[in-house]
């Protein structure tokens, strides 16, 4: 769970004083996956920066599993941005020089802990990726190699997710199975996904809808859930997408039930 309480970010230039974030009170639980929409400027990226750990608000607290960021050292900091969260960015940001598997290990080599082996294995099957292992970024389609972003996100297990426009450089199939897997994985391991994108069209996938103009952040109470339709028992979960099916029924245990406690 992430949680911002009066969140705020001004920039002075001269004389003037820039509110690029206005005081910003918002929770994504775990299990959430919700999209944040807003034109260029609106403030969006200075508030997933913000939620990142990359850029200290001028006011506000910023928590994570109720550790506040911005009360901890630059260390503790960088520690919880490393253990705590994932990103998944418009350009997947694959090393060029690593293969698929290589990829997957690569923060646990940095942190210079031993690579859980078995986890990469198990990932790459859930997300239909471990033909791909021994390939290298250039020779993977744009939908593959924002699977293996992801696979390579969630390969330590972070609290949350902030994806920064994931969708922006693929077709509209690819687009609507990467944002469908993404909200299917938010639900079944129970941790907040946060996405910003431009595409009006992927909100129908998406549990909550915020819109940003100017620096200021509202919820959209209006927008349509579920282009896969509602759940009939009316809690409002979506359709898996067919590669977490798929998986969940030939082998479930690598799709444990939701999560209501993450460990710290």
């Amino acid at each position: 769970m992430i949680t911002l309480t009066d969140v705020s970010k001004d920039y002075t230039q001269g004389s003037e004083t820039i509110h690029a974030l206005k005081p910003t009170t918002l929770t994504i639980p775990d299990g959430e996956f919700c999209a944040i929409l807003g034109p260029s400027g609106s403030g969006k990226s200075t508030l997933l920066t913000i939620m990142g750990g990359l850029l200290t608000p001028s006011t506000g607290q910023v928590c994570i599993d109720d550790v506040d960021l911005t009360e901890i050292s630059r260390k503790e900091l960088s520690r919880q941005r490393f253990t705590k969260l994932g990103f998944i960015l418009q350009s997947s940001s694959l090393v060029p020089f690593l293969t698929v598997r290589d990829q997957m290990v690569f923060h646990a080599k940095v942190a210079g802990t031993t690579p859980d082996t078995r986890r990469r294995d198990e990932l790459m099957d859930r997300l239909d990726i471990a033909s791909l292992a021994g390939k290298y970024p250039d020779a993977l389609s744009g939908g593959e190699r924002q699977r293996v972003a992801i696979a390579t996100a969630l390969m330590h297990d972070p609290a949350v997710i902030l994806a920064d426009e994931p969708t922006a450089a693929l077709d509209t199939a690819r687009a609507f199975e990467t944002v469908k897997l993404l909200r299917d994985l938010t639900h079944e391991d129970g941790r907040a996904t946060i996405m910003v994108t431009h595409d009006e069209r992927l909100i129908d996938y998406c549990d909550a809808v915020y819109r940003m103009y100017d620096g200021e952040l509202t919820r959209d109470t209006t927008a349509r859930r579920g282009r896969d339709g509602e759940r009939a028992d009316g809690s409002g979960r979506q359709q898996a997408h067919p590669i977490c099916r798929a998986i969940r029924e030939r082998m479930p245990w690598l799709c444990p039930p939701r999560r209501s406690n993450r460990r710290g």
